[in-house]
């Protein structure tokens, strides 16, 4: 599988993902080559013929100083240790490297952008890192230190440093090592006038955390919408608050995507859409909690939340992100003065919808808690008895007790994790850059986020299915001693289901640990094998 980089700038999510974790090989188109090269040289020869006549010409970029020092001059002799300096002095950023799958996907993020051909580069520099990624040579990029305006400056600079045969190099096993010593084949690249600046003035390290984290939040939504079936049945709940009809009379696209779904996944459940009356007759109750009821109007949010972030990542992957930025079109009327100085490297679009996703999951979370908190109460759980563990429990035992901490604990941290950085601005470099963004703060933020709710929503499938051992546990001991059991049948998409987390969490029987349950039915969850397992395609569209 390639992806090819072209000028009309065409990423999805799923490709980043291909790309990020190294399911895909990078590409350049040919035309968007000849165009990346050809403008280049003209803006360089137009250069250098203004100069011969106006030794003070400027433009901004191309042969001044940057931020506050703008309006300092730059000989021509002098243009490629600006670049190599801009370079060094930008590689500021402290903390642990960013995850491998992050630095894969700001290469290929900014690679696309400097291929669109506005950015006054030669071919080669893009060329350098689609070599890095088609490798698998990952820089070792610090996580921390960028305010997202002008660009993600010292995360960028970390990657730049690689290409100029710099920096450090992250391994496979994660220790960092210098680029140097490494011993990994490249062509290092010797910048040239603007190839700097080019590398790393933009947003795409913000738009890598915010693009997974999309991509993460999109399946947890997914498996939530499950969840909300799993917990309707064990929870011996009714189907009718989701029908197609009651919610067409309140149209939040949102709420009615997810009610579409929990009805669809309900399909083959005995109280799916039956009367009060025969809901009543069964067990006595007409009405569930607002948990279960409300589940739509709830999720449904979360889901414009994380499909709105999911486009903006998608139009910031598609985008020039640089500064100046070349307006010409054409070569024949290039004009020196339509290379402009803009703010393109601005972060707020992103900072805006990566808090979204964080306000999505922490909404997620507390259902998610909600439903553990009140099937672990032997007074609200329908006869599942105290933790889950039946009518007559062993008190040597405490079954899945702690479990629902965990999900206290989880949503806790993730609304700890709704910091608004964004609209916590500070000023930068002299006061030039006196508003930025903070994305990539906010990005990291969501991106964690995914990460636990992704624990949540796992522990919450173990309590349906744990559930369901223990009704199926008192219909057998019903039929053995002869007493009166009403049996329920379950939907046949969430069947699937059941039998998928069953692979990796059996029914607790007898106490034991449940952190690497938890762990090994997350990691199913965040990759969508369990959602894949009703056999239901959660239709977007």
């Amino acid at each position: 599988m390639t992806v090819e980089l072209t000028l009309s700038g065409e990423l999805t999510i799923a490709q980043i993902e291909n790309v990020a974790f190294g399911r895909a090989k990078v590409s350049l188109a040919k035309q968007a080559r000849e165009k990346v090269d050809a403008f280049r040289k003209r803006a360089t020869s137009m250069l250098a013929a203004e100069l011969k006549v106006n030794d003070k010409k400027r433009v901004y970029g191309l042969n001044t100083g940057f931020g506050s020092n703008y309006a300092e001059e730059v000989t021509p002799a002098e243009l490629e240790r600006l670049q190599l300096n801009l370079i060094r002095s930008h590689c500021a950023g402290v903390g642990e490297p960013a995850p491998k799958a992050v630095v894969r996907a700001t290469m290929l993020l900014r690679a696309a952008s400097l291929a669109r051909g506005h950015s006054v580069v030669r071919a080669e520099v893009i060329d350098a890192l689609i070599e890095l990624l088609n490798k698998d040579v990952t820089p070792a990029v610090p996580r921390h230190g960028s305010v997202s305006a002008s660009g993600d400056l010292a995360p960028l600079s970390h990657i730049a440093a690689v290409v100029i045969g710099e920096g450090r190099i992250l391994k496979d096993d994660g220790v960092v090592v210098p680029t140097s010593e490494a011993g990994v084949d490249f062509k290092r690249v010797t910048l040239q006038m603007k190839e700097g600046l080019a590398l790393n003035n933009g947003c795409q390290y913000s738009n890598a955390w915010g693009a997974l984290a999309a991509a993460k939040m999109r399946r947890l939504m997914d498996a939530a919408v499950l969840n909300t079936a799993l917990h309707i049945q064990v929870m011996r709940g009714m189907g009718r608050p989701f029908r197609e009809d009651l919610h067409a009379l309140r149209q939040h696209p949102g709420s009615r995507r997810v009610a579409g779904w929990v009805y669809a996944l309900l399909d083959g459940y005995q109280f799916k859409d039956v009367t009060t009356d025969q809901k009543f007759a069964h067990d006595g109750r007409i009405q569930d909690p607002y948990n279960l009821r409300c589940a739509a109007q709830v999720l449904g949010p979360c889901f414009d939340l994380i499909e709105r972030a999911a486009a903006t990542m998608e139009i910031e992957a598609r985008s020039v992100t640089d500064n100046p930025i070349d307006l010409n079109t054409s070569i024949d009327a290039y004009d020196l003065n339509q290379i402009t100085s803009g703010g393109h490297f601005h972060g707020m679009p992103l900072a805006v919808d990566c808090f979204g996703l964080i306000q999505a999951a922490g909404i997620m979370a507390r259902l998610a808690n909600m439903r553990c908190a009140r099937i672990v109460d032997k007074n609200r759980n329908g006869g599942l008895g105290p933790q889950v563990r039946g009518d007559a429990p062993d008190s040597t035992e405490s079954g899945l007790l702690v479990a629902e901490y965990t999900t206290a604990g989880l949503c806790n941290h993730i609304w700890g994790l709704a910091q608004p950085s964004h609209l916590m601005s500070m000023s930068t470099d002299s006061g030039q850059e006196d508003h930025v963004s903070m994305a990539a703060n906010v990005a990291m933020r969501a991106h964690e986020a995914a990460d636990r709710l992704a624990e949540i929503l796992a522990i919450e499938m173990m309590f349906a299915h744990q559930g369901e051992h223990r009704h199926a546990a008192k219909a057998e001991a019903a039929a053995k001693e002869g007493t009166t059991f009403k049996p329920v049948t379950l939907g046949r998409r969430t069947a699937g289901v059941l039998e998928e987390i069953n692979r990796v969490f059996k029914p607790v029987t007898a106490d034991r640990e449940l952190s690497w349950d938890v762990k090994a039915l997350a990691e199913k969850v965040l990759s969508g094998d369990i959602a894949r397992a009703s056999g239901y395609d959660f239709p977007r569209h």
